[in-house]
């Protein structure tokens, strides 16, 4: 376990351990990992991560890559998802407040991209005006070649607004979907 404060999740984990843990093939298992869901959630995109960064590097192999490049990825990854702010869900007549994590929240929009055939998942973000209004959600795809990108994004856009109302007391906004690349399959060529 690490001696740094800046554990995920309350789990006693940093992020440089979640790393580790992920490169031995969570083995041996630790449960404070595998039952917190933010720890959870920094694995799933530290997956996603390493598939599309060994993607990218096959296809630019013949390129430099600049040295900054990991810690730009790296920054990113730990910007999106660091807990964030707590959106309330509901209140009981107790006082008891329900809430979600902006970063719980940017994980099940992934999650609805993932399941979409051709596309990938780049950057999201999550805005809600007003404290009682409703969330807007932005989110940054790439769609595979071939695929048509008017339905991939409508599908990606009913997607979200499905899952997120679905999980939670959420009313959703605008739910803005820009395609800002076209990729190949692995084993096309180009």
């Amino acid at each position: 376990m690490s001696e740094h404060s800046d554990d995920v999740g309350g789990s006693g984990y940093s992020l440089e351990d979640l790393s580790a843990y992920l490169d031995r093939g969570r083995t041996p298992r630790i449960p404070a990992i595998e039952r917190n869901a933010e720890c959870q959630a920094v694995l799933a995109s530290m997956e996603r991560m390493g598939a599309l960064s060994r993607e990218i590097v096959e296809e630019q192999a013949a390129e430099p890559i600049p040295e900054s490049w990991y810690d730009i990825v790296m920054r990113e990854v730990m910007r999106e998802f660091r807990a964030g702010r707590d959106i309330p869900l509901a209140r009981t007549d107790d006082g008891t407040e329900l809430v979600v994590t902006e970063g719980a929240l940017y994980e099940l929009i992934r999650s609805v991209g993932d399941g979409i055939e051709g596309l990938l998942v780049g950057r999201v973000r999550i805005d809600r005006p007003d404290d009682d209004g409703a969330l807007d959600v932005r989110a940054t795809v790439s769609v595979r070649f071939g695929r048509r990108m008017t339905s991939a994004v409508d599908e990606m856009r009913e997607g979200v607004r499905s899952a997120i109302e679905r999980h939670g007391d959420l009313r959703v906004g605008r739910v803005d979907i820009t395609v800002g690349d076209v990729h190949l399959d692995e084993g096309e060529d180009s």
